[in-house]
């Protein structure tokens, strides 16, 4: 994926990079390299505590800031800007305030467990507050799209944390934004802390929410590749105009798929929005586009939560899911506890 993207940009570059390049002045040009620097802060740290306790979270989302930081570096490209980021090793920056925050955040996360955690959600605030004042500085679509992205992943990442933190018996205190603030985007969203769960094959199935029947999802685990894919059978936001008609099916319909690694029983998962097809066609081809982020996580083999951000139509919650069916039950608890038995 990170291959595709970047050749597709290389590609549009070519013929649009002069004319991109216009279109920035110097304090969104500031931003970009800046972002993009960010981003690799927030990875760097993430692997860092990750090696210190092992802990799932940390490389879980230190895998979703390494496509944080392609998606910066596409829009570098784009804008036919020199890429900030000379150096991938970790811990190494161009941007001497962000190293010395590496440092900084790296010595505080290794006190405790605990503080590594309050680490992770003082840096997903710190990328909030950024990336909402850096919204405010530019009118590029582009740039304006590839932000919000950023910002619906950092409001689930910080949710992660903060459930973390809470699992662990402390009232999360905000760091960087208001209090009421951190409120507004954690509060309601009851994620499980997931103790001892591992996502597997067996999960492999397709759910729902039983107060909202109709749409669900289809769930696949990939344990070679720890990856975990999702589509999302849902409908628009509100219903068309009864002149609007389909040839086949409801207008109204929706679907969406998500992808992302799984390390214990969550995973990170970037959101896509499919259309333009044509039904059995390959003729004209369909379109896709980002569109936010989802944070699944499981509490066993028959519960999980699917928390979505799409930044296109300012939503965000979180839906509980079950199986439609159980047959498939007691195969995935075999395969949480292989010495459990048949």
């Amino acid at each position: 994926m990170k291959r595709l993207i970047l050749i597709l940009t290389a590609l549009l570059s070519c013929s649009v990079s002069f004319s991109a390049l216009a279109q920035l002045d110097a304090t969104e040009t500031e931003d970009l390299l800046f972002m993009r620097e960010e981003e690799k802060l927030a990875r760097d740290t993430y692997l860092t505590l990750y090696d210190l306790w092992n802990h799932a979270i940390f490389q879980n989302i230190a895998r979703s800031e390494q496509r944080h930081m392609d998606t910066m570096l596409a829009m570098v490209e784009y804008y036919g800007l020199q890429d900030p980021v000379t150096d991938d090793t970790v811990g190494v920056f161009n941007n001497a305030t962000l190293a010395g925050l590496y440092d900084d955040l790296v010595a505080r996360g290794s006190v405790s467990l605990l503080e590594a955690l309050y680490v992770g959600a003082y840096i997903e605030e710190l990328d909030i507050r950024d990336l909402r004042e850096t919204l405010g500085r530019t009118d590029e679509v582009p740039l304006i799209n590839a932000y919000e992205n950023l910002l619906a992943g950092s409001r689930n990442h910080l949710r992660a944390f903060v459930s973390q933190i809470t699992w662990l018996g402390v009232d999360y205190v905000a760091q960087v934004l208001d209090q009421a603030d951190v409120d507004a985007i954690v509060e309601g969203y009851e994620i499980p802390a997931n103790q001892g769960f591992t996502i597997n094959a067996g999960l492999n199935d397709s759910w729902f929410n039983p107060a909202t029947k109709g749409q669900g999802f289809f769930i696949t685990v990939y344990p070679g590749i720890k990856t975990v894919f999702l589509a999302w059978f849902t409908y628009d936001t509100e219903q068309p105009d009864a002149s609007v008609t389909a040839n086949l099916g409801s207008p109204d319909q929706r679907w969406m798929t998500a992808q992302g690694i799984y390390d214990g029983a969550q995973a990170e998962m970037e959101i896509r929005v499919f259309g333009g097809g044509v039904f059995d066609s390959g003729s004209p081809q369909p379109d896709s586009a980002v569109d936010g982020s989802i944070l699944l996580q499981f509490e066993n083999c028959n519960s999980g939560t699917v928390t979505y951000d799409i930044p296109s139509i300012g939503r965000t919650g979180v839906i509980p899911i079950e199986r439609i069916a159980l047959d498939n039950v007691p195969h995935c608890e075999q395969m949480a506890d292989p010495n459990a038995g048949p």
